[in-house]
Parts: structure tokens; sequence; C-alpha cells
């Protein structure tokens, strides 16, 4: 083959695979509200390992509030819930893939998160409170100096304490709240940052492990969230909760599983 014709062949192939490798790097398209209904479902991501919030029942089925809510989010499309259970880490990039439509996923709202998705009002909040073991609790995050402390990766409480000034902290990362709890079991760090359902509903479970909570150190308001050019869906979800608020289902289901009503929940 002649120089010309090579360096031609080299550039068609090019011009092929550029549009190629563009289609496979693009993020998900929109969606709309009319494809979901006419679908005649909705693929909602919802996060497990977070007892009472997500987790997963004896069936393997997932199970929680964040669950009830997406069900009731459902109901209010008229459409069937297809329910994808995601750990914290994989739930952005579950949204972003278009494996699900939203997330209803006890994510709280952050600047760095609101890059990549748009988060609505809360749909529900809790206290971020430090857990530890029978022979220690804390009362403050001086406390913590020369400490290890298990935290979510990815999470806010991970992002709050590596913001504090406290000499020695240790963060030791894991994949979820569950495993955090079970490093706290373990002996493996001195305690944990959870939200206080989760830690209240571990209690719960393992009396016998004579866990503590000790201080709130902020509170978490959790957001559904859409990408960032799904602005029909997003607005659709922000007047769902305030439906879902007014009509007093949002208490039920806090109730139903914290045994208290929704507590006052963050705007922005």
């Amino acid at each position: 083959m002649r120089p010309l014709v090579k360096i031609r062949a080299i550039f068609a192939a090019i011009s092929l695979a550029v549009p190629m490798l563009a289609m496979a790097n693009a993020p998900a398209s929109a969606i709309t509200l009319e494809e979901i209904t006419s679908r005649g479902s909705v693929r909602i991501g919802v996060v497990t390992g977070a007892p009472p919030m997500g987790m997963v029942d004896e069936s393997g089925n997932p199970t929680g509030y964040d669950v009830d809510v997406a069900n009731l989010i459902a109901g209010y499309l008229g459409v069937k819930a297809e329910l994808v259970p995601l750990t914290p880490p994989s739930r952005i990039p579950a949204l972003q893939t278009g494996k699900v439509d939203f997330l209803v996923a006890t994510l709280a709202p952050t600047g760095e998160r609101a890059k990549t998705v748009m988060f609505t009002q809360p749909y529900s909040a809790f206290n971020m409170v430090i857990v530890s073991g029978p022979d220690q609790k804390f009362a403050q995050l001086s406390e913590l100096e020369g400490k290890r402390v298990g935290v979510n990766r990815g999470s806010s409480q991970e992002a709050a304490l590596r913001r504090v000034a406290v000499p020695g902290l240790e963060i030791v990362v894991f994949e979820d709240d569950s495993t955090t709890a079970q490093a706290l079991f373990a002996g493996q760090v001195d305690a944990t940052a959870l939200p206080s359902t989760v830690a209240n509903a571990i209690i719960q479970q393992r009396p016998d492990a004579g866990l503590q909570v000790g201080f709130t150190f902020f509170r978490q308001g959790n957001s559904m969230a859409t990408t960032l050019q799904d602005f029909e869906v997003h607005q659709w979800l922000n007047t769902a909760i305030y439906l879902m608020k007014n009509s007093g289902e949002l208490d039920a289901i806090a109730t139903k599983w914290t045994g208290t009503p929704m507590p006052q929940l963050p705007l922005f």
C-alpha cells in the first residue's frame, strides 16, 4: 500500500473509532417521566448494609426505610418499582451509567457530590453519632485523640471527621455501615461514626455487645438524586417529597423504622 493510501486508511479508522469511544464513555442520557410510565417500571437505586435505612431480608430482597420510600414513589408514578441494591460507594456510579433512573439511597448532599448529581430536597434525616464498645464512651471530639475511628467509605461522616483537627485521630475506612460495625465488634477500631438510626438498630440486634452511643457531631439530611441532566424527573421528585411530607406518609415510614416521627428536615 502506498504511503498516502496508508495515511488515508489510518484517518478513516480513527474517524470510525472516535465516535464509538465517545459513545462508550458518554454519560447516561436524560430520562423522562413519559419514558418511565411507558416502560411500566422505574429503576430505583437503594442502599444495603445500613439498617434500618437499607438492608437485605432473609429471602435476599431489599428492605428498610429507603425501600418503603422507593415503593411509595413508584406508587405515585403509577408504575412497578424495580429496586436495585447498591453499596454506598456504588450509588453514584450506578446512576451515572444508567443502571438506575434515580437514587433513594440515604445519600447526603455535599458540594463535591453536587458536581456529579442533582439532589432533591431531603426526604429523611438522622443524627451522626460516635459509637464505642463497652470499655470506653466518648463525649466530645477531643476525646478521639489517638483513636482509630471506623467510617463508611465516601460518606459524609468520613468527610466530616477528615475536616476536624484532632491530633492522632486515625480514620479507618470500610465499605458500608455493617462492616464498620463489625470492625468495632472485632476490636479493630476504638469507635465508629454511624447514623443514629443504624446505631440504634445494631444495639437492638446485638445487646450483648454493650455498644454505647457517645455524642452527636452533626445532623445529616438525605436526598434523592438524579443525573445532572434529568431536570424533569428531579422536579417531579421534589414535588412528590412535598406531597409525602404533607400527607404524613414520610412520618409513618420514619415511625415504622426508627420508632420516632420524621425529624425536622434541613432545606436548601
